[in-house]
């Protein structure tokens, strides 16, 4: 009986763990998918807040977007509005219409550098095209700047302007042998062909940049999307382009230069070099700016790669230096606009036309510079005053205290005695 009592008991407890046994493991299963939905839950919630935050993202970059082109917008707007009325000014004073026909197309290098650089900013496929344009523009420019100052020198006649410039033969160079199938007469026949000859060459060294210019700037747009990978070196085709844009302006502005030199002085009143600076800044601000915007952004971006690759590729959807580049341009053209307006105003073609010195608004800086400066020579002669006093007393303690022998004896001719220094005495 009590081995059946034994046996009993073993099999009642190995019942009972066994039951144990299988809820405790029906109450694991349980808990392990429990924690596996559970799981699943946390990641489709971490899922859909990394979605809803690359969202949010994409939506503050858009309206990043949409306010740095509203800004490039609005900056495009006002410069367009102030060059037309600008235009519009001359168009009611057309007085002499061979200059003010050259000076309107002149004004339209601003409006066109901030409309190209806008649509560029809208269409970033289409920015090289709007590109071409701008620099067909910015030669065509610098011609037109050389035909308003031929049309400044001679009221619209050539005949004039190439004797003035015959007045100056003795100090004009000899224009470039290479262009001598251009000159009839020959510039050794006399001041008047000479003169004839330089002028010619002027406008042949300007005009040629109207031409090389759109054509260099196409071959580059079209080197530029047939590129597979980073091309450099001497040898690359970019460098040869740059090298011919280079030669290419260096005489466009050579000639300009050459024909400014000689009539500098009939030209001064109407303030040439002050309506080159306008021009000519819009071009070299934007060049030299791409540039260093160009080299700052390469470099981040260089940096950026090296240390994580996740931050290059957050870079590479942020703006890009062109993109930089034309943001400011539509910025800048508004204030050239405004120079526009003040270096090329209506009122200087109308007849009996005097210029103004100090009548627009300024920082009155010269007059400061006067002040200054009579300070500095009211001192200066306050100190030579003292100095010259100081040397008259110096000279006046060396001397003998009896005086000299000649005033002695003037003194005894007169009958009165010579006084003696109770000093010394």
């Amino acid at each position: 009986e009590k081995i059946v009592i034994g046996r009993f008991l073993n099999i009642s407890a190995i019942g009972v763990l066994s039951v144990v046994s299988v809820i405790l493991f029906i109450q694991l299963q349980s808990l392990s998918f429990q924690v596996a939905s559970e799981q699943k839950q946390i990641e489709e919630l971490r899922q859909s807040i990394q979605q809803s935050n690359s969202d949010i993202q994409i939506e503050v970059e858009k309206q990043k977007d949409l306010t740095i082109v509203n800004i490039a917008g609005t900056f495009t707007l006002l410069c367009s509005v102030i060059t037309m009325f600008h235009m519009s000014s001359h168009l009611k004073k057309m007085n002499q219409p061979f200059v003010q026909r050259k000076i309107m197309a002149i004004l339209w290098m601003s409006p066109i550098y901030a409309l190209t650089s806008f649509l560029s900013l809208l269409l970033p496929s289409a920015s090289g095209y709007f590109g071409i344009v701008k620099d067909f523009y910015e030669s065509y420019v610098i011609y037109q700047f050389l035909s308003f100052l031929i049309a400044v020198l001679g009221r619209g006649e050539r005949q004039i302007v190439v004797d003035k410039l015959a007045a100056h033969a003795d100090h004009l160079k000899n224009p470039y042998k290479w262009l001598r199938c251009l000159f009839h007469p020959s510039p050794e026949e006399s001041d008047e062909a000479k003169a004839n000859a330089v002028l010619l060459e002027c406008q042949f060294l300007a005009m040629q940049f109207v031409f090389f210019r759109p054509v260099t700037a196409i071959v580059s747009f079209v080197l530029e999307s047939m590129r597979e990978g980073d091309e450099g070196g001497f040898s690359s085709p970019d460098f040869i382009i740059m090298m011919i844009e280079n030669v290419s302006v260096f005489l466009a502005f050579s000639g300009l230069l050459k024909f400014y030199h000689a009539v500098q002085d009939d030209l001064a009143w109407c303030q040439p070099f002050a309506k080159f600076l306008t021009i000519k800044g819009v071009v070299f601000m934007t060049f030299w700016q791409g540039l260093v915007i160009s080299i700052i952004f390469h470099a981040n971006t260089d940096n950026e790669s090296d240390k994580d690759k996740d931050s290059s590729s957050q870079s590479d959807s942020g703006y890009s230096a062109k993109s930089i580049q034309h943001i400011l341009i539509c910025m800048e053209m508004l204030f050239f606009s405004a120079a526009h307006w003040c270096v090329f105003p209506a009122e200087e073609w109308e007849e009996g036309y005097q210029v103004k010195h100090g009548g627009g608004p300024t920082f009155a800086f010269d007059d400061f510079a006067s002040d200054v400066n009579m300070i500095i020579d009211s001192g200066k002669r306050s100190r030579n005053a003292r100095r010259e006093r100081k040397n008259e007393l110096d000279g006046a303690k060396r001397s003998p205290s009896f005086g000299t022998m000649d005033s002695r004896n003037d003194a005894s001719e007169e009958g009165e005695m010579p006084t003696i220094d109770s000093e010394v005495v």
